[in-house]
């Protein structure tokens, strides 16, 4: 079980919380580079975090059509714990 988080430079919390959650396995993308709007979210990823406060409007547009086509559940939160945890609780239905 794998997750991609989309966007953001410190993510620590972001890696522990899902690990918490049972995603051993996490990625990031910082967003920052224009070679990651080319990138395919990668083999066994179940849900995507995307920072929205830090990922560029077309990385954000990239990502959410590949995510439709595989049918993959996004969470969509601000560097906020709080507001992730809020988020994941809506998502995580999908997940099971």
């Amino acid at each position: 079980m794998s997750a991609l988080i989309v966007g953001g430079d410190k993510v620590g919390q972001f890696q522990r919380r899902l690990q918490q959650l049972g995603h051993p396995d996490v990625h990031h993308w910082c967003g920052r580079r224009n070679s990651e709007c080319r990138r395919r979210i990668p083999s066994g990823t179940q849900v995507i975090v995307m920072v929205i406060d830090q990922v560029n409007h077309g990385l954000a547009t990239h990502v959410r059509r590949m995510a439709d086509a595989r049918s993959l559940p996004i969470v969509f939160s601000r560097r906020c714990m709080a507001e992730f945890d809020r988020s994941w609780r809506q998502v995580s239905r999908r997940l099971v």
